[in-house]
């Protein structure tokens, strides 16, 4: 981490030896969260043939992680966040073990698959506040920017690389050894932790979390600086609208355009392709871009690109509007994630990312559920274009009315 060399802009926060060790094992574990979370997606839809179990499955997935994020982000305030990171990442590799055990024991009932995803979801609670906050200890205040969109970075990219192999390892060998699949890439990703050397952080204030009192302070930081209110409320309503199509895909896939295994996985890709494309402007000269600026952009582009994914009559014209969707994804997730982080006093920093995620981990199930629903009863075109409207026509009235301009504070 003492490296005098100026980076490149676009590469600066590589440059360090303990973030390089993390972005490389977080890339290869989320690869095979995406692998996952296809094959999840695919034996619900195929057990039940239906787009309101999709959304459930979803929702009890992501749900638990709403009640327990901020019990997360107190005890990534207060413990090293290295240390809690390893055990949850082992835990979840477990986890992957156990799905793959249910297929390869013939259990064909839905509600187990959901089950053991809620347990993925309580543990995953827990692991998100610390996981956001870890990357602060990685690089210096100046490369905080490059940092967290090179992290949105190879999370979008592995949008794109996990749905590729889930896709051919389902083809080719069934849900069974995608969940496999998943739980080996947890192994680069916990001797990268292992490797990581940080100073340890002075703890917060007491020994022991006091969860309901650092939710109360969280909020009440939140709702009194404008910048960090704006992005987690933005952030909720791109959750609600936008980013349940990650579930719902499988539905276009196979009841709309009537495509394989294959064909699903580059689908599900297309978004992480886009983000990856995207990645270059947003890590190198989006930093020399008003915040306010590549949200204003961004988030009505995530609307558009929605509708015309949903309106499209064509397969391949279909991936290239979730690559869109992906491009508008990581402009404006990454900007919001970084108002946070740079507006974010470091005594509180973990524990209002929690609230961020929380908001992120609410409205996405519930959106799922939502959408999921409609999709059975008015058709899966209509449900997710309809969010597409809306999407667009809140971001624009927010954007026209000059309220994103509290982004670009300090």
């Amino acid at each position: 981490m003492t490296d005098s060399r100026p980076p490149r802009r676009a590469r600066q926060a590589l440059s360090y030896r303990n973030y390089r060790l993390f972005i490389s094992g977080a890339l290869i574990s989320n690869s095979g969260v995406w692998v996952q979370m296809l094959a999840l997606a695919f034996v619900i839809e195929r057990l039940t043939e239906s787009g309101t179990w999709v959304g459930l499955a979803a929702m009890m997935q992501t749900l638990p992680a709403v009640f327990l994020g901020m019990v997360g982000g107190a005890l990534a305030d207060r413990f090293p966040r290295r240390i809690m990171l390893t055990f949850t990442n082992s835990a979840q590799a477990l986890i992957a073990l156990g799905f793959s055990a249910m297929w390869a024991a013939g259990v064909d009932r839905p509600a187990a698959y959901i089950a053991l995803g809620v347990v993925n979801g309580c543990v995953n609670g827990i692991q998100l506040p610390a996981w956001q906050a870890f990357v602060t200890e990685l690089v210096p205040r100046g490369a905080l920017l490059n940092a967290v969109t090179l992290n949105s970075a190879q999370f979008n990219a592995s949008r794109a690389v996990g749905p590729m192999i889930g896709g051919i390892v389902l083809a080719v060998g069934g849900p069974g050894w995608c969940f496999f699949t998943n739980s080996l890439t947890y192994v680069p990703a916990i001797f990268a932790l292992v490797l990581i050397r940080v100073p340890r952080l002075a703890p917060a204030d007491g020994d022991r979390p006091n969860v309901f009192k650092d939710a109360a302070a969280a909020v009440r930081y939140a709702a009194d600086n404008p910048g960090i209110r704006l992005s987690i409320l933005i952030a909720g309503v791109i959750a609600f609208f936008g980013q349940p199509i990650i579930h719902l895909v499988v539905i276009f896939a196979n009841d709309v355009f009537e495509v394989g295994e294959t064909k699903y996985g580059i689908l599900a890709a297309a978004t992480g392709v886009g983000a990856m494309l995207n990645t270059p402007f947003v890590a190198g000269r989006g930093s020399r871009v008003p915040r306010s600026r590549l949200v204003g952009l961004g988030w009505p582009v995530y609307g558009i690109a929605l509708l015309g994914f949903a309106l499209s009559p064509y397969y391949w014209l279909a991936v290239v509007a979730l690559a869109v969707l992906g491009a508008s994804h990581i402009a404006t997730a990454a900007t919001l994630n970084t108002v946070i982080q740079l507006q974010v006093e470091e005594a509180l920093r973990a524990k209002v990312l929690a609230l961020y995620l929380i908001t992120l981990l609410a409205g996405l199930p519930l959106g799922a559920q939502l959408q999921g629903f409609l999709a059975d009863v008015i058709g899966p075109r209509i449900a997710v274009g309809g969010a597409g409207v809306l999407l667009a026509a809140t971001a624009l009235w927010w954007v026209i009315s000059g309220r994103t301009k509290v982004l670009d504070l300090n």
